[in-house]
């Protein structure tokens, strides 16, 4: 079985609340548009950084709202939420078809989210937590493992078999905890 670092995946309102609060801090003025784009895809689509720095101003439909990733079988659609893509828009627009929508490294993105993190969260925040976050919220709400692993860009199912078995565990402890045991 695939074994997961799931100790310190942020909470679905954990991951509300971080969206909230960069959300504040942009219309404050207080970070770029690009911070601000950047850290609300993390949190929604479960992107990972290779990803992320892969996107292209072409891949992004901004009338059906998602961002197409790969192609073929293993080609995907990563559904942008809609309180996102105006600023994803604002952001893009001056940007060319080819042109990627982060010229960034991946260790300014890694310091980026952990800058971030740190400041709303109180902890540095993995990437990787973003991720277990996103797929244990896809996976609470459409309980269909088959559907989980193709919205995250799975080859196998092991991975998903963890997250199953952590909300499970999850679950269980919240039960007995509920009923004072």
């Amino acid at each position: 079985m695939v074994k997961l670092k799931l100790d310190d995946v942020p909470t679905w309102s954990e991951v509300g609340e971080f969206l909230d609060r960069i959300r504040t801090l942009y219309r404050k003025k207080e970070i770029s548009l690009r911070d601000f784009v950047l850290m609300s895809i993390y949190p929604t689509t479960g992107l990972k950084t290779s990803e992320l720095l892969l996107i292209r101003k072409g891949d992004i439909d901004f009338q059906n709202g998602v961002i197409r990733m790969g192609s073929g079988e293993v080609g995907r659609e990563i559904l942008i939420m809609p309180s996102i893509l105006p600023y994803l828009k604002e952001y893009a627009k001056d940007k060319r078809g080819e042109e990627k929508l982060f010229d960034l490294s991946r260790r300014q993105v890694l310091n980026i989210n952990h800058k971030y993190t740190k400041m709303i969260l109180g902890r540095r925040l993995r990437v990787a937590g973003w991720r277990h976050a996103f797929a244990l919220r896809v996976l609470e709400t459409v309980h269909d493992p088959a559907i989980c692993r193709r919205i995250l860009g799975q080859k196998s199912s092991k991975v998903v078999g963890a997250y199953q078995q952590s909300l499970q565990k999850n679950l269980r402890e919240e039960l007995i905890r509920s009923i004072g045991g």
